[in-house]
């Protein structure tokens, strides 16, 4: 058994309640932006906005 300082479990909670958040269509979106940049040559830009 592992022990977790409080902050460490909130931490842990806070990243399943956000990968619990993602949706799958949200991830298709990125998925097909990436695939863009990569058949553009051009790297993907982090700071685009997937809606």
């Amino acid at each position: 058994m592992v022990v977790s300082s409080d902050d460490e479990v909130a931490l842990i909670r806070a990243l399943l309640r956000a990968v619990r958040a993602i949706k799958v269509q949200d991830i298709d979106k990125a998925l097909v932006i990436l695939a863009k940049g990569e058949k553009q040559g051009t790297p993907p830009n982090p700071a685009a906005r997937l809606d």
